[in-house]
């Protein structure tokens, strides 16, 4: 009786130590499905971290979905002018002057689902793979993108490998204008070569393609901008300009300054100090504030030959609304100037207080004095815009100006080294905001785990 006693409790015991040996296995392997599933997570996690990288970097993308037509293999089939980050040479505003960089955009957008591996020199990292990215109102801010991405751990079998998905909502809202840089010369449709010689102290901004990079590194663009720290220069820009204002019914007629075509004294003539007693003001909002500006519609100013000149009173806000060309040689002068005779600064004036609108076609000329400087804000689409003689610097603008073209040509032009352009506006002084700035992506992004 002791022997078969004796074998049925070894038998008990090999059967519980089977068991506890299989529950152990299970639970190892359970453990292991657990690790490499945090494991696929944190792989996807990582490559949704970097495709919001690439739409940081290029932000227009953002507003496009990763594909608009797909052929029965699943394969993108976008193609001719389709927007979409498989044919990113389409996709508006994505490059400036550079399709080169829409295709590097493709390829870093992984257009073809693709595996990309975490760290190519260690496969323990995981993959990442997008599997699509929507866009709920293409080519539109503000708008939501839904990004879809896979992250996976290979294994040697299948309780060890793991791949899961996450699901990123990003918030795509108008760009601040803020974040671009304000230029000290903005030109549109410049034909020649940029601002010649002439030195800017400010950032240049070219709307075309006319100027090689190279071509633009070699003007003379000097100075640091003293919000940034970082030296001016002169690049590409594929923001546009904002509409010109509507000449309002209140402003001020003045008709021709100066002089008429033909020599004669204009109605408006003679030293001129602008507000004059008795114009009236208009409120306005600007920088979500309440200011009063003087407005005046202007024809012509034309002080080419005589002496004449035309002060604006500083602290004063002055918009001239030009029809015609704003023509000032050496003798006479426009003066705007926010400092002292000791060289203080005159407290509560701005240079760009001063503004010019020009409303003529690109036959109109905007030619200020080289040896007198003005301070103001000059935003004159189609006009050419320049700097008569060197003056031995001491004239040109201090403040901004945006134009069709800058004038290089003998009658308003100096090919000298002179500074022209002193940069000295602000964005939230100027009243108008540029068209198609980059959109703003949101860091506050919702992320989900999808089940499989």
């Amino acid at each position: 009786m002791a022997l078969p006693f004796a074998l049925s409790i070894g038998v008990v015991m090999m059967l519980a130590g089977t068991i506890m040996i299989v529950r152990s296995q299970t639970n190892q392997s359970h453990v292991q499905a657990q690790q490499s599933t945090a494991e696929s997570i944190n792989a996807a996690e990582i490559g949704a971290t970097r495709i919001f990288s690439v739409l940081n970097q290029n932000r227009y993308l953002a507003m496009y979905p990763d594909c608009q037509s797909r052929d029965t293999t699943g394969q993108c089939s976008d193609t001719g002018t389709t927007p979409s980050w498989a044919n990113a040479v389409q996709v508006p505003k994505l490059t400036v002057c550079d399709q080169g960089e829409a295709a590097d955009v493709k390829d870093i957008a992984l257009n073809n689902k693709t595996w990309q591996p975490i760290d190519p020199n260690n496969a323990k990292q995981g993959e990442y793979r997008i599997i699509s990215y929507e866009y709920s109102n293409p080519g539109v801010a503000p708008g939501k993108g839904i990004l879809t991405v896979e992250g996976q751990i290979r294994g040697h079998n299948d309780l060890t490998g793991s791949v899961s998905q996450l699901t990123v909502e990003i918030p795509v809202s108008p760009g601040p204008v803020e974040g671009n840089p304000i230029p000290g010369v903005w030109l549109n449709n410049d034909p020649t070569d940029g601002t010649g010689n002439n030195g800017i102290e400010g950032n240049v901004l070219m709307g075309n393609c006319n100027l090689s990079k190279d071509q633009l590194s070699q003007l003379n663009v000097t100075g640091t901008d003293p919000e940034t720290g970082q030296p001016y220069q002169a690049k590409h820009t594929n923001i546009q300009f904002p509409e010109l204002p509507e000449i309002p019914a209140t402003a001020t007629y003045l008709g021709v300054v100066g002089e008429n075509k033909d020599g004669t004294l204009a109605g408006v003539s003679g030293d001129i100090t602008l507000p004059r007693v008795g114009d009236t003001p208009v409120s306005k909002t600007i920088n979500n504030k309440t200011v009063e500006v003087y407005e005046y519609e202007v024809e012509d100013i034309n002080f080419d030959s005589g002496s004449h000149s035309l002060t604006i009173k500083p602290g004063k806000k002055v918009t001239l609304y030009l029809q015609g060309n704003m023509i000032v040689k050496s003798n006479s002068g426009i003066t705007h100037s926010c400092t002292n005779v000791d060289g203080t600064p005159i407290v509560g004036c701005s240079p760009t207080d001063f503004k010019i609108y020009g409303y003529g076609d690109q036959t109109h000329t905007i030619c200020t004095a080289g040896n007198k400087r003005i301070e103001a804000f000059i935003f004159a689409p189609k006009y050419a815009v320049g700097t008569a003689g060197t003056g031995g610097g001491q004239g040109g603008i201090k403040g901004t100006v945006w134009a069709n073209e800058w004038s290089n040509g003998k009658s308003c032009g100096s090919q000298t080294s002179n500074t022209a352009v002193v940069q000295t506006a602000k964005w939230e002084d100027l009243g108008l905001e540029p068209i198609n700035t980059p959109p703003l992506l949101s860091n506050s992004s919702t992320w989900k785990r999808n089940q499989r």
